[in-house]
């Protein structure tokens, strides 16, 4: 993208690692500037729309551009691209916000200086965070997210998770304890925690659970095991789990 001319947006966080990363090897081949979210890119638009000074540019994006940014050049032809850690959904309404802007600045229908980099986006990540979207349109009362410690796809799935409900992260099945307790991670404090009686207690518990892109299938088949376990009143719950997948 960056030998075509196209200058690089990079959807991440400033300070993450991954993003200073792909940053370092972007800014070798092409300007490039780092945006966090769509507030920001939607500052970014008034500056290719002229609707903000120039001068305001530098300060605005202090130490998110490449050595020798020129905004009055180098906003003429972008692409987008994303640390692997945000949202897809949202570097994608991100992409395609730029695609209208990039259009209007040309008084076009097509924006033909906005790379197409839909392909950059890993699509297990992205299927992953759109049906765990669909799942907080239902009503649970906690959720379960099944994953690596390490997978900040994972992370991602949690943060979305807890926004709506009590969200517990757990690896493997084998967190679920004595049937009434849960060893879990809390990624932002990077500490294993400990929470007793973690199901409410109610005749029908709801509960929404998913999983990292890569977290395999058996992992998740175990936990769901050991989630039935812990409701007496099921009897058999490989007869359960035909029944769910009956519905799938």
């Amino acid at each position: 993208m960056g030998k075509q001319n196209y200058t690089i947006i990079i959807h991440g966080k400033y300070n993450h690692e991954e993003t200073r990363a792909t940053y370092s090897y972007s800014k070798k081949n092409a300007p490039s500037l780092i945006i966090k979210d769509m507030d920001e890119a939607i500052i970014l638009s008034e500056f290719i729309l002229n609707k903000r000074p120039l001068s305001e540019f530098k300060e605005v994006f202090k130490n998110k551009f490449s050595p020798n940014f020129d905004p009055e050049k180098d906003l003429e032809a972008i692409g987008v691209i994303n640390q692997t850690t945000m949202l897809a959904s949202e570097t994608m309404a991100i992409s395609n916000f730029f695609k209208e802007v990039m259009a209007q600045k040309d008084n076009t229908e097509d924006a033909n200086n906005m790379a197409n980099t839909r392909d950059t986006l890993c699509y297990a990540t992205n299927e992953n965070q759109d049906a765990t979207y669909g799942l907080l349109k239902t009503k649970a009362d906690l959720a379960i997210v099944v994953g690596g410690y390490n997978s900040s796809n994972t992370s991602h799935l949690v943060e979305l998770c807890e926004e709506k409900l009590t969200t517990y992260f757990i690896c493997n099945s084998g967190e679920i304890k004595n049937k009434s307790d849960i060893k879990h991670f809390n990624f932002k404090k990077n500490k294993m925690m400990y929470t007793k009686n973690f199901l409410p207690k109610k005749e029908v518990t709801d509960i929404l659970l998913t999983s990292g892109a890569s977290c395999p299938d058996a992992i998740i088949e175990e936990v769901l095991f050991s989630l039935l376990d812990c409701f007496p009143n099921i009897k058999n719950t490989k007869d359960m789990l035909e029944m769910i997948k009956a519905e799938v």
